[in-house]
């Protein structure tokens, strides 16, 4: 096996045609074919089906594709270490979170951190599936979310069958974000039920399981509820009516409207916030510098 066969079968995924990989990547197609035929032979599984239509991945050359990836980042993230002064390389990142301002903060941070250099940094913002299977498929090196007391035990099961490792970095009770001038703005903390008559606001989806969504709260007894999609139209919601959202509490200013306070929540459950990896993947600097900022982000906004 060679790193350049495995950078082939990246490029035919991206374009879903030998052809356009080979145009690409400067070489003829033939030697493309050659090399995927002899990796097909060294591995004894067929990694591509050639239709009329192109090429589809099989099962294992899915999986291959997975690998692939996961080798080329790990040897990009290893010049980088070692040939900082030689390399023209752009540093690489992906980062996937639930819709929290600190982990935005943070990707702010590490903007700056590496403002000398060349990088390609990604920050992709999800629901909770979304950020587990975005590690778990290597679009992302980080995971950002939290587990509730409600669903942990079912997180834990699932990130083993994915073969992904939770660390958490905080532990808070849930509270309630609502806007300065809402009815129950006044209150040192707040019941459930005294939010019945206003609008809740959520990014978890009709079809989402219970345990699987950020808010851990079950829309079925609720009477006027509105999904989201996006943190920008959290906060003007937020801000602008009285409608209300249960979270972490975390006030992240200048990311967030600061027209929007957090409040206890009465019997509330505790929240533990971490970041999510593959078992199998060594984090590079830049991730560990970036979980650095975090941990000072998260630690600023955590409420009082």
């Amino acid at each position: 096996m060679k790193l350049q066969q495995f950078r082939y079968i990246v490029e035919i995924a991206k374009h879903n045609s030998i052809s356009k990989a080979a145009t690409a990547l400067f070489v003829t197609q033939p030697s493309i074919s050659k090399a995927v035929r002899d990796l097909e032979t060294e591995l004894e599984i067929m990694i591509l089906d050639r239709t009329n239509k192109g090429v589809v991945f099989t099962k294992d050359g899915t999986e291959l594709l997975f690998y692939a990836k996961m080798l080329l980042e790990q040897m990009e993230s290893v010049v980088h270490h070692f040939h900082k002064e030689k390399t023209t390389d752009s540093t690489k990142l992906s980062i996937s979170s639930q819709h929290y301002g600190f982990a935005i903060e943070a990707f702010a941070n590490l903007m700056n951190y590496f403002d000398d250099q060349k990088y390609e940094f990604a920050i992709r913002e999800g629901k909770t599936t979304d950020v587990i299977e975005d590690v778990h498929s290597c679009k992302s090196i980080l995971g950002i979310l939290s587990l509730t007391e409600l669903n942990k035990h079912i997180f834990a099961r699932y990130f083993t069958s994915k073969s992904l490792t939770f660390n958490p970095i905080a532990t808070l009770k849930q509270r309630v974000f609502l806007r300065k001038e809402h009815p129950l703005a006044h209150l040192e903390s707040i019941k459930l039920d005294q939010l019945t008559n206003y609008p809740y606001l959520t990014y978890q989806h009709d079809d989402m399981l219970l345990h699987f969504a950020e808010e851990a709260l079950d829309v079925d007894n609720i009477g006027k509820l509105v999904y989201l999609q996006d943190r920008g139209a959290m906060n003007n919601l937020l801000s602008n009516t009285d409608s209300y959202n249960l979270g972490t509490g975390c006030i992240v200013h200048n990311y967030m409207n600061p027209n929007i306070i957090s409040i206890p929540l009465e019997g509330a459950n505790l929240v533990q916030i971490g970041w999510v990896k593959r078992n199998d993947v060594f984090l590079p600097a830049e991730a560990l510098v970036y979980i650095d900022f975090l941990k000072l982000a998260l630690k600023k906004s955590i409420p009082n």
